[in-house]
């Protein structure tokens, strides 16, 4: 399963306590990668920055991977004010 989420720094996320860490590049700029390490919750995640809109502010996309214990990271996502889309692989 995935869970795709934007936010505006990886500050809110990581310190949150969501488990997202081991942030490191990948080949493309502006790309990275890592695991999320959770206790109820596991799996692996990629970011990249992304343009929004007109206005040419940029937001971080997040896709989260793993399995159905990600749905309480969804919750816990949405508890904290983010818009969260879930997709089955």
């Amino acid at each position: 399963m995935k869970v795709i989420f934007r936010s505006k720094d990886f500050a809110s996320i990581e310190g949150a306590g969501f488990g997202f860490n081991n942030r490191r590049p990948m080949s493309a700029p502006w790309h990275y990668q890592g695991r999320i390490q959770h206790r109820d919750w596991k799996g692996t995640y990629e970011c990249c920055w992304e343009k929004t809109g007109r206005s040419g502010l940029q937001e971080l996309v997040w896709t989260a991977h793993g399995d159905a214990r990600l749905f309480g990271l969804a919750a816990a996502l949405k508890a904290k004010g983010f818009v969260v889309d879930v997709e089955q692989d």
